[in-house]
C-alpha cells in the first residue's frame, strides 16, 4: 500500500514538472537581452536578386534597424525567393505570421485589397515624379489606411521602374504587334487583362520559374522594369525590348499588423523611421540602377531597343480602354481621380 501511495505521489510531481515545462515553451516568444528587454527577430523575403535595388534597400533597413534599435531586432533577409516563389505567397505569408516584413509588387496586392489596382492602370502616372508624390501624399495614405483590415501595415513605397514588353519575336511599335504573342504577366487579373485587350495571349506564372520558362520557350515574352531585365538577366533569354512604359512598376514594404503592434512603441519608431528612409534610398537606387542597366544593354548589345512614339502611345491607351471601365468601378469613390490629379 505505502509503495502504491509512492508511485502516486511520483506521477503528480513528475506531471507537474512536465506541465510547468509545456508552460514555459508556450510563452517563450521573444528572447530577453541581459537588461531584462524583449528582443525580436523579423524575417524579411522578397523574390528578387541580391544585386538588385529591392535588396539593396532591404539592406539598409535591415543595417538601420538593427544599429537604433541597439541589438533588440533582428533582421533576416532571404531573398531570390528563397523562401516563396512569388509576391501572392508572401503576401499570404505575412497574414499568417510566417515571416514579418516583405517588399512586394503592388499587382499582386490587387488580389488581396482592390484599391491597389490604381497603381496598376495603364498610364494612369505620367511620370514617376507623378507617382513618388501621390504615394508620399494622400493616395499612399489611403491605400495604407485600406490595408489595415487585412492584417497589413505599409512601411514603404517603392518603385522598379515603368514596365516595358520584351519578347523573341520582333519589336513592338503598336497595340497590333502584340497579337498572338504568348506573354507572362504577373498574378494580376487586371495585368492579363491589359494584354488580352492589346491582342496577346497572356498567362500568370510566378517570377522564380520565369527565366527557365523563357528559355524554354515556353512564352515569348514578358513584360518587365529595366532593373528587373537586368538583375534577373532576362536578357540573355530575349531579344527585343520595346520602351512601351504601359504601367508604373509600384512596390510597397510590409510588416504584419499584429507582429507591428507587439512591439514596444520606441522599437515601433525605430522600425516606422528605418521605413521611410528605406523609402527614399530605394528611389536613389532605382534611378541610378536603370540608367546604368540602360546604358550596358546599349554598350554591349546586350538586346535591341526600340522607343514607342507619341502616337503610337496614344493607340495603345486607346487599346486599353476596357480595363479602365472595368478596374475603376472597383475603386473606392474618387481614388481614381485624386492618382490622376498628381500629373496636373
Amino acid at each position: 500500500m505505502k509503495l502504491r501511495l509512492f508511485l502516486f505521489a511520483m506521477l503528480f510531481v513528475l506531471a507537474g514538472v512536465l506541465v510547468a515545462c509545456s508552460d514555459g515553451e508556450k510563452s517563450a516568444g521573444n528572447k530577453s537581452d541581459g537588461d531584462g528587454k524583449e528582443e525580436f527577430v523579423l524575417r524579411f523575403a522578397h523574390i528578387v536578386e541580391e544585386d538588385n535595388p529591392a535588396h539593396e534597400a532591404a539592406v539598409a533597413f535591415k543595417e538601420e534597424i538593427e544599429k537604433e534599435s541597439d541589438g533588440r531586432i533582428t533582421v533576416n533577409l532571404f531573398p531570390n525567393a528563397s523562401l516563396y516563389g512569388s509576391d501572392r505567397e508572401i503576401i499570404e505569408a505575412l497574414q499568417l505570421g510566417n515571416i514579418e516584413v516583405s517588399i512586394v509588387g503592388t499587382p499582386s496586392l490587387g488580389n488581396f485589397n482592390e484599391n491597389f489596382y490604381v497603381l496598376d492602370l495603364p498610364y494612369i502616372f505620367d511620370d514617376k515624379e507623378a507617382a513618388r508624390t501621390a504615394l508620399s501624399g494622400e493616395l499612399g495614405d489611403k491605400l495604407a489606411e485600406s490595408l489595415e483590415s487585412s492584417n497589413l501595415k505599409t512601411l514603404a513605397y517603392g518603385y522598379d521602374g515603368f514596365r516595358h514588353v520584351l519578347n523573341n519575336k520582333k519589336a513592338i511599335e503598336e497595340p497590333a504587334d502584340m497579337k498572338g504573342l504568348k506573354i507572362r504577366v504577373q498574378e494580376s487579373e487586371l495585368q492579363q487583362d491589359i494584354f488580352t485587350d492589346m491582342g496577346s495571349s497572356p498567362s500568370p506564372l510566378a517570377f522564380g520559374e520565369l527565366y527557365t520558362s523563357l528559355q524554354q520557350n515556353t512564352f515569348d515574352g514578358m513584360d518587365s522594369t529595366i532593373s528587373l531585365i537586368h538583375s534577373g538577366k532576362f536578357y540573355e533569354v530575349q531579344k527585343h525590348l520595346s520602351l512601351t512604359s504601359h504601367s508604373y512598376s509600384a512596390t510597397i514594404a510590409l510588416i504584419g499588423s499584429k507582429v507591428f503592434d507587439s512591439l514596444p512603441e520606441d522599437l515601433q519608431e525605430v522600425v516606422m523611421t528605418a521605413g521611410e528612409n528605406m523609402e527614399q534610398e530605394y528611389y536613389k537606387l532605382v534611378d541610378d540602377y536603370e540608367a546604368a542597366s540602360l546604358a550596358e544593354f546599349e554598350e554591349d548589345a546586350l538586346i535591341e531597343i526600340n522607343e514607342i512614339s507619341p502616337e503610337d502611345r496614344e493607340k495603345f491607351i486607346d487599346a486599353i480602354q476596357p480595363v479602365y471601365d472595368k478596374y475603376t468601378k472597383k475603386l473606392d469613390d474618387g481614388l481614381f481621380d485624386l492618382a490622376k490629379s498628381f500629373n496636373e
